[in-house]
């Protein structure tokens, strides 16, 4: 039987608390960002000279950046996170601590803002704002989320399914404030930031043998705060993983379908309203 209860209990809520000290599961779990995903992008920029990243955690979204541009920084508020972020700086990669509301960085200097997998984190409002600040005229601000779970089995799928379940009741009790992913682009319009707003889907295959699908099961930041809470209606869920890994894998690999969506806005300074207060009324 696997014990997955040795771990500091996190005291506090907030999104920022719940990635303390399990910053190299996490750092190894999570898929990498796509290259395509800037690929994508290009089709609305020219010359790329700074990538910003916020709520960059470890920075493998931010490492992928430095393919893309003459500079790129990673932004994040957790202090564990950007201490495994740090081990990849190099003379175009800089991380730094910051809020998505609040980066530290000068006015005008971004050509790209990217916020992978971590706007739900952030108040919507303030952090557009702070976004449209750092971002040069005719930027671009994208918002990347993938599904919480890819098309790979339907046991490990239903499995996953149940583990949320159980995860979405400890969050109501802990009163964790999460912006939900459906209003990211509703939000980015009701700015009246941007020029142009659109959604972009695609899929991205990733192929996993057991071990390295465990990795990344065990790396989301809601299975990783219920265990070190010790809340036990997950840790005896997860008592069941291994043997179901198993069953899925056989000692063979299997190709995970990832399904990415992304919103973008395009940021035009002068055709900013007046009367954007009027529209931020949040759902």
């Amino acid at each position: 039987m696997n014990d997955y209860t040795n771990c500091e209990i996190i005291e506090g809520t907030k999104g920022r608390d719940r990635f303390i000290g399990f910053a190299d599961i996490y750092d190894s779990g999570r898929p990498h960002l796509p290259k395509k995903t800037i690929e994508i992008l290009k089709n609305y920029l020219g010359n790329i000279d700074l990538i910003v990243d916020i709520g960059c955690g470890t920075g493998n979204s931010t490492e992928v950046c430095t393919e893309y541009s003459k500079k790129v920084i990673g932004i994040d508020p957790s202090e564990d996170m950007l201490a495994k972020a740090k081990e990849k700086e190099n003379h175009k990669l800089l991380f730094k601590k910051g809020l998505g509301n609040d980066t530290g960085l000068e006015n005008n200097v971004a050509d790209l803002v990217i916020c992978s997998q971590a706007f739900h984190w952030m108040e919507p409002k303030s952090t557009i704002n702070e976004v449209c600040r750092i971002l040069k005229k005719g930027g671009v601000f994208a918002v990347i989320d993938a599904d919480t779970f890819p098309v790979i089995d339907l046991k490990i799928e239903k499995f996953n399914k149940e583990i949320q379940e159980l995860i979405e009741k400890l969050d109501k009790k802990q009163k964790l404030e999460i912006y939900p992913t459906s209003q990211h682009l509703n939000n980015m319009i009701k700015s009246n930031k941007f020029e142009y707003c659109k959604e972009i889907c695609f899929c991205n295959e990733i192929l996993y043998d057991k071990e390295k699908f465990k990795k990344y099961f065990l790396s989301k930041g809601g299975l990783q705060n219920a265990i070190k809470n010790n809340y036990e209606p997950v840790i005896s869920k997860l008592q069941h993983l291994e043997q179901l890994l198993d069953e899925v894998f056989q000692n063979e690999t299997r190709t995970a379908l990832f399904s990415y969506k992304i919103k973008i806005g395009i940021y035009e300074e002068e055709n900013i309203k007046l009367n954007e207060e009027e529209n931020w009324e949040m759902n």
